[in-house]
């Protein structure tokens, strides 16, 4: 019987925590804007395109640029402190399932503490990743907010409609700064405990579907068996094989943008020397991923 470790499921606490810190950041944003546009604004409402209008457009394009810095300095920070975050769930979530197997001199032996050479560079990928998307959060945003605020002016709109336009666009900011968090939660888990599950020595895995999200990918869902990927077991190293005409490719869990699937590890086969009496009993400890 094949024996496996549990799914190392995302964490809602640190992916609730990385959206909060994310949406502080755009409302207080929005917040700076607004405020500095009713001030400006109507003192020139009743101006289109001359002079003093172009004032108010020099004066505008440098407080963008101010949040642009400040979400710079945020990028420098945040994913550091996530992707910390996301590593000591992982290795305390396999220190805690191995503990039975270590006990029973089954493997796992390792220092927990050490990180090898390939999950240092995926640890310093995700935080790569992690500060681009923030920067882009404040640079896709701001320019559209720009093209708002110059469409407004040419077009005579008053404050009312300017400020319900931005409210607006500020919104869609929100929503992507959630979809990044939910996202790079996923991908940050999976990415760093197949490393961790590599080093230990686990080079295999089983792909579980989960119903979380909203996201339905038919060959995610669809049994091994049927030709789908839920139960199919794969090699960590290289991925599972999505035959979907849109991908035909070798993938993760987690890889594609909103895919909440999981890695079941599997352990490997022990040999008779390390088939002790009462493993059963060993593996029960580990609940209901252990066989």
């Amino acid at each position: 019987m094949r024996r496996t470790l549990k799914p190392i499921y995302p964490p809602a606490a640190i992916e609730r925590e990385y959206h909060k810190r994310l949406k502080k950041a755009v409302r207080e944003m929005e917040a700076s804007v607004v405020y500095w546009l009713r001030a400006r604004y109507r003192a020139n409402e009743d101006l289109i395109l001359d002079s003093a209008t172009d004032d108010l457009l020099k004066a505008f394009r440098k407080l963008l640029h101010q949040w642009e810095r400040n979400f710079r300095e945020l990028a420098d920070v945040l994913p550091k402190w996530f992707v910390n975050k996301i590593k000591g769930y992982v290795h305390g979530n396999l220190i805690e399932q191995t503990k039975p197997l270590r006990d029973a001199g089954l493997g796992f032996n390792l220092k927990f503490s050490y990180m090898s050479q390939k999950e240092r560079q995926t640890f310093a990928a995700i935080v790569n990743e992690n500060v681009n998307l923030i920067k882009s959060i404040a640079r896709e945003n701001l320019t559209q907010v720009e093209g708002i605020v110059l469409r407004s002016i040419q077009n005579g709109h008053d404050l009312s409609t300017l400020t319900e336009d931005l409210h607006h666009q500020f919104g869609v900011t929100e929503r992507r700064a959630a979809m990044i968090a939910r996202d790079q939660t996923n991908k940050a888990t999976e990415n760093l405990s197949r490393q961790r599950l590599l080093s230990y020595g686990i080079n295999k895995g089983i792909w579980q579907h989960t119903a979380a999200g909203k996201t339905y990918r038919e060959t995610h869902v669809l049994d091994h068996t049927e030709g789908g990927m839920n139960g199919a077991e794969y090699f960590l190293s290289e991925g599972c094989y999505d035959n979907d005409p849109n991908i035909q490719d070798y993938i993760y869990p987690a890889e594609l943008v909103n895919c909440r699937c999981v890695c079941r590890p599997l352990i490997p086969e022990l040999s008779e020397e390390e088939t002790l009496e009462g493993i059963d009993e060993i593996f029960e400890e580990l609940g209901e991923g252990g066989k």
